[in-house]
């Protein structure tokens, strides 16, 4: 048996450290009081655990290998083991049944005790260095000596540069953008059932659900998905356009602005009505060049079908507290069992690795299935 440290106390740290303790002496180390602090605010503190769909097109690489050794379903039967009880709704996000992540944490947590996994909370791991096939860890508290470490410290890319491993550098992801376009007027509107375009080189990227307006930018999920996208490019200017009526082509939507000419409406607000809110309503008549108190005539029709169809935001950068980076360690320079290939005794699990996900469960079901890859092979 060996002496393991596993560095970081998130998903991926807590499930590595279960199945590493199956044939180790395992310590985690935590930085926060408590283990699995981010897990409390995946899913709106639910925690989506993992997806039943689309793994096909959710990651920025190929991790099918990956995801054969430890998949969605398995992931399901391993809560179920521990004692968690899930559901999953239309979309195939998969929840505990309690609707709350504290439920995910203390399922995980009674296991780590079972397995009498060492865990340090409130000591922070502040240096990592490699002596004679050992690893050397100085924290907030003492020092130690490992046979093998495991790092899962999400995107921190301190014991990256400490022990000089190449990476690809980290951008965040899942993100609010920022938009060139003044939406102060829109802020706090929420429209579902949107289809939001992104122009990528020379490749269109559709997501449909809900957007929510910021003061000066774009939310939602729809929003952080697409947002993915140009992290992984490390640049975020782009155009992002908004169909606010997916359901009808533009042909469609023209016949049924020009039908309502015939209802005598008194002006542009009026006419407008009953289409959208008000706060929409306004914002397409401003990008249309329309006063309120206009008539609407067949000569806007076309201009009101173009931006109803493809409203225009010019994307200048992101908000803060990205739920996600992109970027981490290549898994060219990883084995198949996650193991550094230039150290034997160094593994990398979770967001550390240059592996990210749209939303949905699959950054988490990443974490979950490194985690396990890891702990199973130390």
């Amino acid at each position: 048996m060996s002496n393991i440290a596993v560095i970081g106390g998130g998903a991926s740290g807590m499930i590595c450290s279960i199945f590493a303790s199956k044939n180790n002496y395992v310590t985690l180390f935590c930085n926060d009081d408590k283990v699995g602090k981010k897990l409390l605010v995946t899913g709106n503190g639910r925690c989506n655990l993992t997806n039943l769909k689309n793994f096909d097109v959710a990651y920025n690489t190929d991790i099918l290998k990956y995801l054969k050794k430890f998949n969605q379903n398995q992931t399901i039967k391993f809560f179920e083991s521990i004692g968690l009880v899930t559901y999953f709704d239309e979309e195939g996000r998969v929840y505990p049944l309690s609707n709350t992540a504290k439920s995910v944490i203390e399922v995980l947590v009674n296991n780590l005790n079972k397995n009498k996994v060492d865990i340090k909370q409130n000591e922070e791991v502040l240096f990592i260095e490699n002596v004679d096939d050992k690893f050397k860890i100085t924290t907030s508290v003492k020092n130690y000596v490992y046979d093998k470490i495991v790092i899962a410290v999400g995107s921190n890319d301190k014991f990256l540069k400490q022990l000089n491993i190449k990476y690809n550098n980290f951008s965040p992801s899942l993100v609010s953008l920022k938009t060139k376009e003044d939406t102060h007027s829109l802020a706090g509107l929420r429209l579902s059932n949107v289809e939001v375009s992104l122009e990528l080189k020379n490749k269109k990227i559709k997501e449909n659900g809900e957007v929510l307006f910021k003061d000066k930018g774009l939310s939602g999920i729809c929003i952080f998905n697409l947002s993915a996208y140009l992290a992984r490019q490390k640049n975020y200017n782009a155009k992002i356009c908004i169909d606010l009526i997916p359901s009808l082509n533009k042909e469609d939507l023209t016949k049924l602005l020009r039908d309502r000419l015939n209802y005598n409406f008194i002006n542009a607000k009026e006419f407008m009505q009953g289409i959208f809110n008000e706060k929409i309503n306004n914002y397409i008549l401003k990008m249309c060049k329309i006063k309120n108190e206009e008539n609407i005539t067949k000569k806007h029709i076309d201009l009101l079908t173009n931006v109803i169809k493809s409203l225009p935001f010019n994307v200048l950068g992101y908000y803060e507290n990205s739920q996600v980076k992109s970027g981490g360690v290549s898994l060219n320079d990883l084995t198949e069992s996650l193991q550094y290939k230039h150290n034997k005794n160094l593994y990398f699990t979770g967001e550390i690795i240059d592996v990210d996900g749209l939303c949905g469960g699959y950054n988490l079901q990443w974490a979950w299935t490194s985690g396990k890859i890891v702990g199973e092979n130390l």
